[in-house]
């Protein structure tokens, strides 16, 4: 059971750290273009999704295209977050199924 409970501690933290606000902010000041088609045209509803799509651009390396050496490094510096937080997802999930199954198990 500490092993679920270890599991969702490590998803909810992976999950708070997603963010990633120096990258948006500056998209935002230089490169508004892919700012907008990232996450300025999203309406009310598909604002906590802002998170989620920043998060993936930044790990598919998308931000090593822009002409920009500021959107470069913030992207880079953002790029380490990003990867730090999806192998804590992924150890969170791990821990979620291996407690799952031995809770299943009666071990």
């Amino acid at each position: 059971m500490s092993v679920l409970t270890i599991g969702f501690l490590l998803l909810l933290l992976g999950i708070a750290f997603m963010g990633m606000p120096d990258l948006n902010r500056t998209l935002k000041q230089h490169d508004r273009e892919q700012w907008n088609t990232l996450l300025g045209y999203q309406g009310a509803f598909m604002a906590p999704f802002d998170r989620l799509t920043l998060f993936s651009w930044t790990l598919s390396r998308r931000f090593e295209g822009s002409d920009n050496i500021d959107i470069q490094y913030a992207g880079y510096q953002a790029f380490k977050q990003a990867t730090r937080v999806k192998y804590t997802l992924l150890v969170g999930i791990s821990l979620i199924i291996i407690g799952s199954i031995t809770s299943l198990l009666g071990y």
